[in-house]
């Protein structure tokens, strides 16, 4: 159980970052479009569900 537990938390802190990095990268990058920002969300996500 404390498996699981860890592992949740570790993919809560996996998605704030992947959240956060989102949101900075819609701030600062001038030519980032939609579709570009969603990708990168989606590859990001990707990467938690694999681990």
């Amino acid at each position: 159980m404390n498996r699981e537990a860890k592992k949740s938390s570790s993919n809560t802190a996996d998605f704030s970052e992947i959240v956060k990095n989102a949101y900075d990268k819609g701030i600062n990058e001038t030519e980032i479009t939609l579709e570009k920002l969603l990708e990168d969300i989606k590859a990001d996500l990707r990467q938690i569900v694999i681990c």
